[in-house]
């Protein structure tokens, strides 16, 4: 009976430690900086509309949230977000996420305009010194 005992309370404990706990002392929410093009960017057929938006996190993740259309059909729209200090110096460029690439591409395929969401990463090291955000297009 003592065995019996003893291991209930062996599992009663594990199983106390395994749940989740809502305690949040050493929990940290992620910063971030957010860009926002105010005017229609173009390159070829393709337009980006006002309200392009990055958001930089300080983990080093990037989201992008764009509406893209083309005057053509079978057209993409090809993308490099460069980040920036205060004095304008390149610090490094955002890579497409999971991936060692810097362009980030949206395929057009007809006339219509597209939602483009797409995630990218940079160092988070640079989080604090990025300051402006600029783009290089294609089309």
């Amino acid at each position: 009976m003592k065995a019996i005992r003893r291991t209930a309370g062996v599992l009663a404990a594990a199983l106390a430690l395994a749940l989740p706990t809502t305690a949040t002392a050493g929990a940290s929410t992620l910063e971030q900086k957010t860009y926002v093009w105010r005017g229609y960017l173009s390159a070829g057929e393709c337009t980006m509309a006002p309200g392009t938006t990055w958001t930089l996190y300080s983990d080093g993740t990037a989201r992008l949230d764009a509406r893209v259309s083309s005057l053509g059909d079978e057209d993409a729209w090809l993308m490099w977000a460069h980040l920036k200090d205060a004095g304008g110096a390149l610090l490094g460029d955002i890579r497409v996420y999971g991936s060692t690439s810097t362009k980030f591409v949206k395929n057009l395929h007809d006339r219509r305009t597209y939602r483009w969401i797409a995630k990218g990463q940079f160092d988070p090291d640079l989080f604090d010194l990025v300051k402006r955000m600029s783009l290089s297009k294609h089309c």
